[in-house]
């Protein structure tokens, strides 16, 4: 199981994840994928703040066709919050199938792909389209 965390901006289709405009504690991750989505690990053994558990409650999200932004609050007000931003995928994916669901040791981001393919790459090493 895990607590499934509802993205910032479930009612719009974005092309683009929000940037972020403010200081981050650059979460790592880890991807595996299948033809129809790409999973994204974020374990919290990353950080001590992070290994007592994260309440999903502090758990932002935000879905685009390009791109991905993960937001976890600090649990204690004034220290920075971990963020993650990936911007930039491979081919599209569709925004209103992606999931991000909090476990006791992780956060996992199911994004869904819009054409069923294997990515040779997660990201583009140079993006194909503007924005």
């Amino acid at each position: 199981g895990g607590a499934v965390v509802q993205p910032l901006s479930s009612e719009t289709a974005l092309d683009e994840a929000r940037k972020v405009d403010f200081a981050v504690r650059e979460l790592k991750y880890a991807w595996q994928q299948t033809d129809e989505d790409v999973k994204i690990y974020v374990s919290f053994d990353q950080a001590p703040e992070l290994e007592a558990g994260v309440d999903e409650s502090r758990v932002q999200v935000e879905f685009g066709e390009w791109s991905v932004l993960l937001l976890i609050r600090p649990a204690e007000e004034g220290r920075t919050p971990f963020g993650l931003r990936l911007g930039d995928f491979h081919r599209r994916l569709a925004p209103g199938s992606c999931r991000c669901t909090v476990r006791s040791s992780r956060i996992t981001l199911k994004l869904t792909k819009q054409v069923k393919e294997h990515w040779f790459n997660l990201l583009q090493s140079v993006p194909l389209h503007a924005g």
